[in-house]
């Protein structure tokens, strides 16, 4: 169906019904327009049209443009109509659409702002004698209404397997050749279509149930839920369907591109590694901006406990949840939505709600898939004759003779070979497996849903290496049989093995084409100024994570709107981890022997917070009240130590073979959390709506008489639509405007920092270790403080099948703790304290969900969301005195980078140049820096579409980033162009002769080595690394008609591809991850669901 808009927007007769009101009305108008960029002129009553033989579309597009009518229709009855002659100037509409229908089967109705189109009621059967042959063939009339029994017209009704079909009249009545038997389809924009049987010729009285909104879907908030509609704070979410198509180890990742305000970066392309997650910017100097996770009302520990590292980094507590669990994640951004979170809530929160069961039919599910992964890039090197020219070029610019041995790989190494390291170090295939199975059902009282995941994840590198991990999920509820008495009871326990190298191979991408591996004797080959990377494959890494998280909630309802209730949660993690390195693995000349890591960590946790909530209705509105309070207990434990003076490697993975045991320093944190909270909202004839919280914090992070901080919000909302003054605008179904302003703090400072510290010296006296202190305490200092601003504007078209949503952020964040450097004199390098410094983030986010098509068998649906941020440091007294004026900037974000300005390189030596403030030759450090860039984006975001085509469904997403980033040529550890290691095909264009105009630097071994530090930290190695990635594809066909004679509810196989494609102009291995690290995988499994 073609739809138009009509109708005097801005040219309002009269001031009715006041002046105010015209003003609002404006006032909105204007909003709108300057938001979505629309340009509206007056809507004309009459039209000039002058056409001959034109198909009436074009006539309905004409009256379109010149009314902004907007005009409804059966495309099959649009078939039936002659084309159109008419010639008319400045006539009236009605009148012109008279003319225009003369003769036509069709007529027409206005109502509103909407011109009906429909077919021409049957003549009575008394004037056609074919009628009256068979009493059955008689027309069928009636009328269709909704729910509150008010006629809608323009509504379609079509007999059922035919193409015979009418349209409703202004009160909603039709007439169609239809007799019993007949089964009549009903369909209408924003109502549900629906089929009725039909028993006579009527007439009948059919109701259609409206369509469920998008706005009127529940949206999780902090102790509690409320809609899309009505909800006054900034929250984003996706559901288990968007987790579902992304064959992802941790659910964190799924939200990539999806969710507007939270920037995700992947630090390793191996399974079980971090994101960095981070929600409107970074907050703090010093500390971690992390958001608090809650998951199912417990706080989730999300800080990595390990005591050492592996090739994948820190493991990821949160890749021990099983993303098939959750049934959504709704992220938490502005002050009206997380200060009821207090302290924990300034980074913003992120809700993770698991799977329920849901009462009916006992439910058995399974779901498998597999499939492979490889590294979505590599970066295209030097082959060994290129590599061996340019060698040999670096000794000749230096004067250099080359011998065995400073230089066997141009004496000694095979010249014909040529390695691809990338491939043999990390280009094989990651086989993924993964299979799921539930059972889920009940009654009204008690519904129970059970549910077991296994996982397995090999890695792109050589060996047996991967990651595996077995979940099981369990939820029951249970309510009373007068509904006032309710329990809910979840427990998710996961187990993972983490099977990997101590080091990532990443990092050996540049070795010598034609490095051997192996000697003559089939021993690893070892040379003084290279490692072996064959022998690293034997530095293996295993990390073992038990991970329990339960959580119970009771809720009595004491009195009609009073209930009582209370939540109860813990959660625990233990790791155990060993790192071997065999003596093997160790360069001969180096002379170090077998040593193996042992470490044991665990963190556990338990929350206790009663609550009760009112809700009542107060005059034309309702209130709702909520108090409670929180106690929270964790501790956190580790202890490491190495293991030395094994007698043989086939040892190492026991501790007790070991000669020397030396401890490491061991961990102990005791954390000890309590609050006070309330929260009282009123929402008045559903048009305005006030939400205030408060928050009273106690944390022992803080010395006493410091340790309680005081947080609260108010967000209001405007349900602007819903003003009568509103009415004449037809195309807007929805609007509402929304602010917020409030504070939190932020106690991520480190357990026991207001106190002394001592540490174990190497000096023992009588054989005891000594202790000297190692900090200096300071019990003053206080809560970090984010103060958050925000407004909002949402808005609906179309009956919300167009909903856009756009924010301004404004946040300040200050009294910064830091570690503020002492004078020598005083015996310690720095104290934490409270510097009078601020952070500014900054930014707008919009998000645009439109369902594009809406048929029997065809759907497309598609969301934007785009976030552009900003952040920076906005004070800092003082800074240049302060051991931060090398890595701050006022003004400048806090993710700077400094390095050289590299001014080109020079033609007659071929050597780089940089920009000094004293005009010498060699630029000092710090002194002559300059910021190359920051790491922030500057906007990202995800276009997702959806199109459903009868049992077929094709989802894809992409990505985009606008970054900046170092190349892979950027850093300390970089090799000069012309040492032993390899380098990209950038170091084609080099210098080689004078007079060369280039911006690479010549090859060199000695001098121009030195030149080349300061060239790799410099703006030639820093650059653009933005991207376009097609982040997903989900293609899925449904069997389920198919299956249902053998007992089957639903049968289903699907293709997933996770990071198919990525446009990038980065010169480096994925401008993600950035660096010399693993990259993320490309990855394609196929899969079945099967519902029994």
């Amino acid at each position: 169906m073609q739809l138009t808009y009509h109708g005097k927007v801005l040219s309002m007769p009269g001031l009715s019904p006041t002046k105010i009101a015209l003003t609002m009305r404006l006032t909105i108008v204007l909003m709108i327009v300057a938001t979505l960029k629309v340009s509206a002129g007056a809507f004309a009553q009459t039209v000039s049209v002058s056409v001959k033989n034109a198909p009436m579309e074009d006539v309905f597009s004409s009256v379109k443009k010149q009314t902004g009518y907007l005009f409804f229709y059966d495309r099959d009855l649009l078939h039936t109509l002659k084309p159109v002659t008419i010639k008319a100037e400045n006539t009236a509409l009605t009148d012109f659409l008279t003319q225009v229908f003369n003769g036509q089967p069709a007529t027409y109705i206005i109502k509103d702002k909407t011109i009906f189109i429909m077919k021409k009621a049957l003549p009575p059967a008394g004037n056609n004698p074919l009628l009256n042959m068979e009493a059955t063939q008689q027309p069928v009339t009636g009328v269709v209404k909704d729910a509150a029994g008010n006629p809608l017209p323009g509504v379609t009704v079509k007999v059922k397997g035919t193409n015979t079909g009418t349209i409703t009249d202004a009160n909603g009545r039709f007439s169609i050749a239809a007799g019993p038997g007949d089964d009549l389809v009903v369909t209408y924009v924003g109502f549900e279509a629906q089929t009725f049987h039909i028993g006579n010729f009527g007439p009948f009285q059919l109701y259609l149930k409206e369509k469920p909104s998008s706005l009127d879907e529940t949206v999780v908030i902090g102790y509690g839920t409320t809609s899309k509609r009505n909800n006054t704070g900034s929250v984003s979410s996706i559901k288990s369907g968007d987790i579902a198509s992304q064959p992802v180890l941790d659910a964190i990742g799924a939200m990539q591109g999806r969710v507007s305000g939270v920037f995700i970066n992947s630090s390793s392309g191996l399974p079980g590694s971090n994101f960095k997650v981070t929600v409107r910017g970074q907050s703090s100097i010093l500390n971690p901006s992390d958001p608090l996770y809650v998951i199912d009302g417990v706080p989730f520990y999300s800080d990595p406990i390990n005591q050492f590292t592996s090739a994948n980094g820190s493991q990821s507590p949160l890749a021990t949840i099983n993303p098939a669990d959750i049934e959504r994640i709704d992220v938490l951004k502005d002050a009206d939505a997380t200060s009821i979170y207090g302290s924990r809530g300034g980074n913003g929160v992120i809700l993770i709600t698991t799977k329920k069961g849901k009462a009916g039919k006992t439910q058995t599910n399974f779901n498998v898939y597999t499939g492979i992964g490889k590294v979505v890039n590599t970066v295209k090197m030097l082959n060994t004759p290129e590599y061996i020219a340019m060698r040999k070029e670096a000794y000749a610019h230096d004067n250099v003779a080359y011998n065995p041995d400073n230089a066997p790989d141009l004496t000694v190494w095979d010249q014909q070979q040529t390695m691809d390291w990338q491939k043999y170090l990390m280009g094989s295939n990651a086989h993924i497996t993964e299979a799921q199975g539930s059972v889920s059902g009940g009654n009204e009282q008690t519904q129970f849903l059970f549910s077991g995941t296994y996982h397995k994840e090999t890695t792109v590198m050589p060996g047996s290496l991967g990651f595996q991990r077995g979940a099981g999920h369990l939820n029951v509820n249970h309510s009373s049989t007068d509904g006032k008495f309710n329990i809910t009871a979840s427990a998710s326990y996961s187990a993972s093995v983490d099977n990997s190298l101590a080091t990532d191979l990443a990092t050996f991408y540049n070795l010598p084409p034609n490095y051997p591996l192996y000697d003559s004797t089939g021993k690893y080959y070892w040379f003084s100024m290279a490692q072996n990377p064959a022998a690293y494959l034997i530095r293996k890494s295993e990390v073992r994570t038990n991970n329990l998280v339960t959580n119970s909630t009771m809720r009595y309802t004491l009195l009609p709107g009073l209930n009582l209730k209370a939540n109860l949660g813990y959660t625990r993690t233990d790791m155990k981890q060993m790192r071997i390195t065999p003596n093997a693995s160790f360069n001969p000349m180096d002379a170090t022997g077998s040593q193996s890591y042992f470490g044991n960590s665990s963190f556990g946790s338990y929350i206790v917070e009663p609550q009760v909530d009112y809700n009542r209705r107060i005059s034309k509105g309702d209130l709702q009240l909520l108090a409670g309070a929180s106690w929270q207990q964790s501790i956190t434990q580790g202890q490491s130590v190495i293991a030395d003076g094994f007698s043989s490697d086939a040892l190492l993975e026991d501790q007790q073979a070991a000669s020397v045991i030396t401890p490491r320093p061991s961990q102990y944190a005791f954390y000890r959390y309590t609050s006070v909270f309330g929260r009282v909202n009123y929402n008045w004839e559903g048009k305005y709506i006030v939400n205030a919280s408060f928050r009273r914090d106690g944390s022992t992070r803080f010395g006493p008489g410091n340790r309680f901080g005081n947080f609260g919000a108010v967000g209001a909302a405007w349900i602007f639509s819903k003003e009568e003054f509103m009415k004449e605008l037809s195309f807007l179904s929805f609007g509402k405007l929304r602010a917020s302003i409030g504070n939190s703090g932020n106690d991520k400072v480190g357990d026991y920092r207001y106190l002394d510290s001592w540490a174990s010296t190497n000096f023992p006296y009588n054989g005891v270790p000594g202790l000297s202190p190692s900090r200096l305490p300071n019990s003053l200092y206080r809560w970090e403080e984010n103060r958050k601003k925000e407004v909002g504007l949402e808005l609906g078209f179309l009956n919300d099948r167009i909903l856009f949503n756009t924010n301004y952020y404004y946040n300040i964040s200050d009294n910064q703790l830091v570690d503020f450097q002492l004078s020598p004199q005083v015996g310690f390098p720095s104290i934490t304290a409270n510097l009078p410094a601020s952070v500014e983030n900054k930014g707008w986010e919009f998000e645009l969900n439109t369902v594009n098509v809406r048929q029997a068998h065809f759907k497309w649906n598609s969301s934007l969301n785009l976030t552009i941020s900003r952040n920076k440091l906005k004070s800092f007294p003082d800074i240049e005195a302060s051991a931060y004026k090398d890595i701050y900037v006022v003004g400048q974000p806090l993710s700077i980078v400094k390095g050289y300005q590299f001014l080109g390189v020079d033609p007659q030596t071929g050597r780089p140049t940089f920009f000094s403030n004293s005009g010498s030759p060699t630029p000092a450090e710090f002194d002559d820096y300059v910021i190359l860039g920051n790491s922030d984006p500057r906007f990202y975001g995800g276009l997702q579409n959806s199109f459903t085509w009868k049992e077929i469904s094709l989802d894809f997403l992409f990505q985009f980033v606008k970054q900046e980033g170092p190349n892979i040529n950027y850093g300390y550890n970089s090799p000069a162009i012309g040492t032993m290691a390899n380098q990209d095909i950038s170091a084609l264009d080099r210098w080689k002769n004078k007079g060369d105009n280039t911006s690479v630097p010549g090859a060199s071994t000695a001098s121009g080595a030195a030149d080349f530090r300061n060239y790799s930290l410099s703006t030639a190695n820093w650059g653009d690394a933005s991207y376009i990635r097609l982040k997903n594809i989900s293609l899925r066909y449904d069997l389920s008609k198919y299956t249902k004679k053998w007992k089957v509810n639903n049968l289903s196989v699907y293709g997933l591809a996770q990071n198919l494609i990525t446009i990038t102009n980065y010169s480096g291995l994925d401008p993600e991850t950035q660096g010399k690290i693993m990259p993320p995988l490309k990855s394609y499994v196929v899969g079945l669901t099967l519902g029994l």
